[in-house]
């Protein structure tokens, strides 16, 4: 575990940004309640950016995959109490992608996220390629990699069989209140298919290597577990080399 200070978690994402999953257990020692807990975690991220580093965070909406209208300062998270509190105290922030948008704390992500255009959530020109290309991290608060959303760009990468890419269009109104027509391209499951992505066994053995560094915040007392998402594409590609069903599940069975 490294003890670091706010000041050294910028310095750390100002050129290598971070992705962060939030499971709320993992706020329990940074507040006696949950609005001290989630007001606590929006001050350290809003000076992580102040201090010119780089964090995303989650606020997924699915919105065109459910047919919806997209309002990206309104539409809300369905990731849970700590997103939403998030977002609505961060709406600017948020990006276009209609479907797995982001809040991001920081000045150095690429402006690509906030024009309102065709956009594939885990193709070319992503925010997560963004993070990919430039070395950056997957990090969980309150779990091993409980929630990694972000692997799908891994398999992409890796051309699993059991997923392709699915356009889904819709409505998007963006931070100035106009409508736009768009696409989003979704890398989904292949429903025809009794396969589907699991991360049940990456969990386990993942906990065996050395990739999973612990950053451990001193002024809230707070736990993040980092990985650097280029070593994790080469540790499941290693994996996926000796057994091409590393990464699936049969519906139904883990």
């Amino acid at each position: 575990m490294q003890c670091i200070t706010i000041k050294e978690l910028s310095g750390n994402t100002k050129n290598r940004p971070i992705i962060i999953h939030i499971n709320p257990l993992g706020l329990l020692r940074i507040g006696l309640n949950n609005k001290d807990r989630f007001s606590n975690l929006n001050i350290i991220l809003n000076q992580v950016q102040s201090n010119g580093g780089n964090v995303a965070i989650p606020v997924y909406s699915y919105s065109y995959t459910k047919k919806e209208v997209y309002d990206i300062l309104n539409t809300p998270t369905t990731l849970g109490e700590v997103g939403e509190y998030l977002r609505k105290n961060n709406k600017t922030k948020r990006t276009i992608d209609a479907n797995f948008s982001y809040l991001l704390f920081g000045n150095d992500f690429k402006n690509r996220n906030f024009l309102v255009s065709d956009y594939s959530s885990f193709g070319e020109g992503s925010l997560i390629e963004e993070v990919f290309d430039k070395d950056g991290y997957l990090a969980v608060i309150g779990g091993v990699l409980e929630y990694l959303t972000e692997i799908h760009f891994l398999e992409k990468k890796l051309n699993i069989n059991y997923r392709f890419d699915k356009v889904f269009s819709g409505v998007t109104i963006d931070k100035s209140g106009n409508k736009i027509n768009n696409k989003m391209t979704y890398y989904c499951r292949d429903l025809d298919s009794n396969y589907s992505s699991s991360l049940a066994q990456l969990k386990k053995d993942i906990k065996l290597t050395k990739l999973i560094k612990i950053w451990k915040l001193k002024e809230f007392n707070l736990k993040i577990e980092v990985v650097k998402i280029q070593e994790l594409l080469n540790f499941v590609k290693e994996k996926l080399e000796k057994d091409s069903k590393f990464l699936w599940k049969v519906d139904g069975h883990e």
